[in-house]
């Protein structure tokens, strides 16, 4: 779980670099389909029609607000598409493994046994990385070292949101946590407004209404 976590990182890095931001990042998102059939072949998590329907109109809702009118689709966008469609894939696979290592744990609180994977996952993912920048770019290894002070409180936040997701994963399906997840959408689109004084058009609005949809129809469905 945590290489393909590293993964689908990377991909989506990728995707990013050869696309824009927005349309690779809504591609990603197609991770909550690809996580609701991967708990299904891999834990047997329950697949109803009703949580199928409630996941693919929450990610439709998604596509809808990144990707807009007019951007061209053509040969030269297959390869970004299929690196965010990928790194979707590494995520969904990250999710369930995770979900799989906290049920794969003895018989504890199920907060204890969230925590305890994630520390690993945490640890593999810091020991992995640092041994590949140490080979490959050991400069940048040293300059992270260096300015540990400023990255402290983001590390913080992010180690705090991971906590958040692998408490979620040990109380019901991978696909149900990542579903509810796409709300992201509609809060950046809130923060965009209050921050920046960006508003929102028509598409945006539907499809923010679509994953709000998805998400309220999933919380019936489960």
């Amino acid at each position: 779980g945590a290489l393909a976590q590293i993964a689908g990182t990377a991909l989506l890095l990728a995707a990013m670099q050869a696309r824009s931001f927005a349309v690779a990042t809504a591609l990603s998102k197609t991770e909550a389909v690809q996580v609701a059939v991967f708990g299904f072949a891999m834990l047997g998590d329950a697949l109803t029609v009703p949580r199928a329907l409630a996941v693919l109109v929450a990610t439709a809702g998604v596509l809808m607000v990144a990707v807009q009118p007019g951007q061209t689709w053509d040969r030269q966008s297959l390869k970004p598409a299929l690196l965010g469609v990928a790194s979707g894939a590494f995520f969904a696979l990250a999710s369930v493994s995770f979900r799989g290592a906290i049920l794969a744990l003895p018989e504890g609180p199920y907060f204890l046994r969230a925590t305890t994977a994630l520390a690993w996952s945490l640890s593999i993912q810091v020991g992995v990385l640092g041994v590949w920048l140490a080979i490959a770019n050991r400069a940048a290894l040293l300059r992270s070292a260096v300015v540990w002070r400023q990255s402290l409180f983001a590390g913080f936040m992010s180690a705090f949101a991971s906590q958040l997701w692998f408490l979620g994963f040990s109380l019901t399906a991978a696909a149900n946590v990542r579903t509810l997840a796409l709300v992201e959408v509609v809060f950046a689109q809130a923060v965009s407004r209050r921050l920046f004084g960006q508003t929102a058009t028509p598409r945006e609005l539907a499809g923010m209404a679509l994953v709000m949809a998805g998400v309220a129809w999933l919380l019936i469905a489960a």
